[in-house]
C-alpha cells in the first residue's frame, strides 16, 4: 500500500493480535510511521486491539504499562473505550493498584466499564470491594445486569454470604435476569456453595428453560459437595434423558457421586459412557475413575485405567499410592512412588502423604523415615502436622510408642490434637493403656468437644477389664453433654436381596 492511516493499522494490528510478537510489532512500526505525521495516529481502536495481547506474564505486564503511558500521552485515558481494555488487561496482569487507578481516570464509566470493574475485584476474592463497585454503580444511574450479578455470585461461597447471595438473587429477579442461564448458574453454585441452600438451588435448576451442560455439571457438583450423592447421580439420569453430552467436568462430578456411595455398579455404567464419548483420554477424567475404582473397592480395574491412560500428571501417580496404600498393598504403592520419580514426575506434599500412609499400613518404618527425609532434604518440602501425625502413625503402629512420643516432643506438636489422636489409636493396637490414657488427655485438653478419645480409651480399659475406670471415664464423658453421632452403614440394594 502506498498509503497506510489508522484504519489500514487497526485492522492489521486486530487480526494479528492473536499473536503478541506479531501484534507488537505492528503497532512499533504504527508508531515509527506516525512521527510527525498525524495520518497514522494510534486511536482508542488502536489501543483496545493492542490491549487485547495473549499473556498476562512479567513481560506482557511491561508491553501494557507502556501501552497505558501512550495513552495517557494520547489523551485517551478518560474513554470508556480504552479505560474498559486497559481494566481487562491489568485484570490479567493482577495489578490491583493500576486497575483501580485506570477505573478512576475513566471520565464518564459506562456498564461495561463497571462490570469489568467489579469482576477484577471478584477475582482478587474481595466481597466487600466488589458490592462497594456495585452500590457506586448504582449510585451512578446504571443498572446491573446478569454479567455484574452473576460475577459478584463467584465470590459468595461461604455460609456467612448466604444473605449477601439471596439479595443478589432479588436483584436478578428485579432486572429481569432471573431465567437468564448464565445468571442461574452462578446462583445454583452460590446456594450450593454456601451448603444451606440446597433446596434454593434446585428451585433455581428448575426455573431454568434450558440448562447447558454448565448447569447440570454445577448442580451435580453442588449436590456431591454437600453429601447428597444419590441426588446427584438422580439429577445425571435426567441429564442423560434429556439428551446434553457429556464433557469431563460432568463426567468427574458424577463419579465423585459414584465413590461417595460406594457403588461400584453405577461407576462402571459412568466408565462405559465415558468410553462410549471419547474421554478416556482426558488425564482429569481417567485419575476420577481411579480414585472411583480405588474407592468402590476394584483396585485391579484401576491398574486396568491407569495401564492405558494416554498421559499422566502427578495427581494419577498420587491416586495409585494412596489407593494401593488403603488396599493394604503397600509394596505396589511404593512400586508405583518409586516409578514416579523415575517418570521424572517431582511429588507434591499430598504425594508424600500417601506414600508415608502407605508404609504405615503395612509396617514399613524404615522405608517410611527413608521418605520423610527425601521428603525435607531432597525435595525442601516442609512437613505440614498431617506428615508428623502420620509420622507418628508409622511410629506408633511399628510398636514403637516410645519413639512416637518423643517426636511429638521433639518437634513441638503438644499442641496438635492430630499427633495425639495418631498415638492414642497405635497405644490402643497395642494396648499401651498409660501411654494411650496420657493421649486422650491431650485430645479432651486441645478439643474437649470430641468424644473420640473417650471411646478409644474406654475401649483400651475393657480389653484390659479396668471396669472400674472404664466406668468412671463414662461418667465424664455423661457429665460433659458430649453425645456420640450415631453408627449407620448402608447396603446396596444387591446385597440385601
Amino acid at each position: 500500500m502506498p498509503d497506510r492511516d489508522a484504519v489500514s493499522y487497526n485492522t492489521l494490528i486486530a487480526r494479528l493480535c492473536r499473536s503478541a510478537a506479531d501484534g507488537a510489532r505492528a503497532y512499533s512500526r504504527m508508531l515509527r510511521e506516525g512521527v510527525g505525521s498525524g495520518a497514522v495516529r494510534p486511536d482508542g481502536r488502536t489501543l483496545s486491539a493492542i490491549l487485547a495481547l495473549p499473556g498476562g506474564d512479567a513481560a506482557g505486564c511491561g508491553f501494557v504499562r507502556q501501552v497505558h503511558a501512550h495513552a495517557v500521552r494520547l489523551g485517551l485515558c478518560s474513554c470508556a473505550f480504552v479505560g474498559s481494555a486497559l481494566l481487562r488487561a491489568y485484570v490479567r496482569c493482577r495489578d490491583a493498584g493500576a486497575i483501580a487507578g485506570v477505573f478512576e481516570e475513566i471520565a464518564e464509566p459506562d456498564v461495561v466499564c463497571w462490570n469489568v470493574m467489579i469482576d477484577a475485584c471478584t477475582q482478587t476474592g474481595s466481597v466487600s470491594h466488589a458490592t462497594e463497585a456495585l452500590s457506586r454503580m448504582r449510585m451512578a444511574g446504571y443498572c446491573a445486569d446478569g454479567f455484574t450479578i452473576a460475577s459478584i455470585l463467584k465470590v459468595c461461597l461461604r455460609e456467612e454470604n448466604l444473605g449477601l447471595g439471596m439479595q443478589l438473587h432479588a436483584c436478578l429477579w428485579k432486572v429481569g435476569f432471573d431465567s437468564e442461564t448464565a445468571a442461574c448458574n452462578a446462583l445454583i453454585t452460590m446456594y450450593l456453595k454456601c451448603r444451606t441452600g440446597v433446596s434454593s438451588a434446585v428451585q433455581v435448576f428448575d426455573e431454568i428453560a434450558e440448562p447447558n451442560i454448565i448447569t447440570w455439571t454445577a448442580i451435580i457438583a453442588g449436590l456431591v459437595q454437600n453429601g447428597l450423592a444419590v441426588e446427584a447421580v438422580s439429577f445425571y439420569k435426567e441429564m442423560v434423558r434429556a439428551g446434553e453430552k457429556e464433557n469431563g467436568y460432568s463426567f468427574a462430578s458424577v463419579l465423585s457421586a459414584c465413590c461417595a456411595l460406594a457403588s461400584l455398579e453405577h461407576g462402571k455404567m459412568v466408565h462405559c459412557r465415558i468410553f462410549k464419548s471419547g474421554f478416556c483420554a482426558d488425564t482429569i477424567v481417567g485419575n476420577t475413575l481411579l480414585d472411583m475404582y480405588f474407592k468402590c473397592g476394584s483396585s485391579m480395574d484401576a491398574r486396568l485405567v491407569f495401564n492405558t491412560m494416554c498421559a499422566y500428571d502427578v495427581v494419577s501417580w498420587t491416586a495409585m499410592i494412596d489407593g494401593y496404600g488403603r488396599h493394604n498393598d503397600p509394596g505396589r504403592a511404593l512400586e508405583c512412588f518409586r516409578a514416579m520419580i523415575d517418570g521424572g514426575f517431582k511429588p507434591d506434599s499430598i504425594t508424600f502423604l500417601a506414600a508415608l500412609s502407605a508404609c504405615s499400613q503395612g509396617g514399613l518404618v524404615d522405608e517410611g523415615l527413608k521418605i520423610f527425609q527425601s521428603m525435607v532434604k531432597l525435595y525442601n518440602f516442609k512437613p505440614q502436622r498431617e506428615h508428623y501425625a502420620c509420622l507418628v502413625d508409622l511410629l506408633g503402629h511399628a510398636g514403637r510408642l516410645n519413639e512416637a512420643d518423643m517426636l511429638i516432643r521433639q518437634m513441638g506438636l503438644e499442641l496438635d490434637s492430630l499427633a495425639w489422636e495418631s498415638l492414642l489409636g497405635a497405644c490402643g493396637l497395642h494396648g499401651e493403656v498409660d501411654l494411650g490414657k496420657k493421649s486422650a488427655g491431650k485430645i479432651m485438653e486441645l478439643e474437649p468437644q470430641k468424644h473420640g478419645p473417650y471411646v478409644l480409651l474406654s475401649n483400651m480399659y475393657a480389653e484390659q477389664c479396668r471396669w472400674r475406670e472404664k466406668e468412671m471415664l463414662r461418667e465424664r464423658l455423661d457429665c460433659s453433654n458430649i453425645r456420640k453421632d450415631a453408627s449407620w452403614s448402608w447396603f446396596p440394594a444387591s446385597e440385601t436381596n
